[in-house]
């Protein structure tokens, strides 16, 4: 299920950030409202900076700008954010914070794609403080396909790696019910 209206679309970024109660990047904020497809990224970058001009969004400048809902949105989305299905409610709110958790314990996602033997390697991995936590190598005849499924990996890194967790250890219901 997809928002399309303007207006859901500023209730449901404003009902994360006033669930998730701290400063995140404008890239970090990106990432969780578009992870579950119910919105796409340009609706997101349109709404996003109506309420940055509203006021219902404050930047906090810095070294890197981040981004809170501001006393004026919070206001706002308490006596709209019923408007959105409680079911799209939960279920971007529990990604939301599963994202932010991965996030937070100093994972790296890096990827890459190289000439190799006639085709194309597609190196995808994860790794935190100490650790390689994934290590994926995929060959590939097709450039553009090594780089959709590096740009897919870039985007969904936290997923791919749980789905791969689910599918070796054969709780493949992670898969279809997230």
């Amino acid at each position: 299920m997809e928002l399309t209206e303007k207006l859901d679309i500023k209730v449901f970024i404003l009902f994360l950030l006033k669930n998730i109660r701290e400063p995140l990047e404008y890239s970090t904020i990106n990432d969780i409202v578009i992870q579950d497809n119910f919105v796409n990224y340009f609706n997101f970058s349109i709404c996003f900076g109506e309420l940055v001009e509203s006021g219902q969004i404050e930047e906090i400048p810095g070294e890197k700008s981040t981004y809170r809902i501001s006393v004026n949105g919070e206001m706002a989305v308490e006596n709209v954010e019923m408007r959105l299905f409680t079911s799209v409610r939960e279920k971007a709110l529990r990604s939301a914070l599963r994202l932010l958790a991965f996030y937070k314990t100093g994972n790296r996602i890096t990827s890459s794609v190289s000439e190799k033997d006639g085709g194309f390697m597609l190196n995808c991995s994860i790794t935190d403080n100490t650790r390689k936590l994934l290590d994926l190598n995929v060959f590939l005849t097709e450039k553009y396909y090594a780089d959709t499924l590096k740009s897919n990996f870039d985007d969904r890194a936290e997923n791919i790696y749980k789905g791969v967790l689910a599918l070796l250890s054969g709780d493949v219901n992670y898969i279809f019910d997230e």
